[in-house]
């Protein structure tokens, strides 16, 4: 017995085909890291990520701040926003900081570039969804 290609079916194909597709391309756009280069942070995070093996990488300002000044203090110690207050310290969670030579690396290259102290930055390996505690 033969089926027939009725307009139902001429018509469905392609779509189902295309959504496939958009749906591809979407979930390879999100596999890609993309950063925010407005802010200090994102720019930063962007030129970290090209170093050899960094990987992703996420960083966060801490700002001098008056604690008097401040009514959530330990909410607000670490920020992503445009601020006019002094960078203090920095964290890094970086893909790559799980070898010594990467973080030693990463240390040097951002305390250079910030002008700052190695011990107000702090360098730590980023979780992957794959491991387990």
């Amino acid at each position: 017995m033969e089926k027939k290609w009725t307009k139902l079916n001429i018509i469905l194909i392609p779509i189902a085909v295309l959504a496939f597709i958009a749906y591809i391309s979407v979930t390879s756009d999100a596999s890609s890291e993309r950063y925010d280069t407005v802010t200090a942070e994102g720019r930063l995070e962007q030129a970290l990520s090209e170093i050899e093996g960094v990987g992703k990488v996420k960083v966060y300002f801490h700002y001098d701040e008056n604690p008097s000044n401040s009514e959530e203090t330990l909410s607000n110690y670490f920020r992503s926003s445009n601020n006019t207050n002094t960078v203090s310290g920095l964290l890094i969670v970086s893909e790559g900081a799980k070898d010594p030579k990467v973080q030693r690396q990463l240390l040097e290259t951002i305390s250079k570039v910030m002008e700052m102290p190695a011990h107000r930055i702090m360098i730590v390996p980023m979780e992957s969804k794959g491991d387990e505690k």
